[in-house]
């Protein structure tokens, strides 16, 4: 069924990864002074120029909430939805090791020596990863509940 609590936990992290997408997700910082400010598709520098050298960060994440969307629908096939949500826990994990190397590669090439500063919104796909194995968690214990059911008959 639809209204399951493994719903609940992939609405909330669709939630999680659309407010990251929508958001800053870090500074590039020379001698403390900001010079550019990070989104998951672009940094913007100082006199307000768009570069699209973080685009890799939303190619990772922004499938994560169409998979997650598509997985609440998936509820007659438990399996493949648990998979799903296994899936898209090794995409957030992905979207980290993308956002560690654009952290250290991105700001380097364009101001030479700069420091990374990540903002409180790039948390939200961890919470996304936490909630994706507590649905993967509750579907499994969906789907051990049928099938004792199943041998009960």
């Amino acid at each position: 069924m639809i209204q399951r609590k493994q719903t609940l936990y992939l609405l909330a992290a669709i939630i999680m990864t659309v407010i990251c997408l929508c958001m800053q997700i870090g500074s590039f910082n020379v001698g403390g002074i900001e010079v550019a400010r990070v989104y998951n598709l672009w940094f913007t520098d100082p006199i307000g120029k768009h570069h699209f050298d973080t685009w890799p960060l939303m190619a990772v994440l922004l499938p994560t909430t169409a998979i997650a969307t598509y997985t609440i629908f998936l509820y007659r096939n438990r399996k493949l939805q648990a998979l799903f949500c296994l899936f898209n826990a090794l995409l957030v994990v992905g979207w980290y090791v993308c956002y560690f190397v654009v952290s250290q590669t991105v700001g380097d090439k364009t101001w030479g020596a700069v420091d990374f500063r990540p903002t409180w919104p790039a948390v939200f796909p961890a919470i996304a990863f936490i909630l994706y194995l507590m649905a993967r968690s509750a579907i499994n214990a969906d789907e051990r509940l049928v099938r004792s059911m199943d041998r009960i008959r």
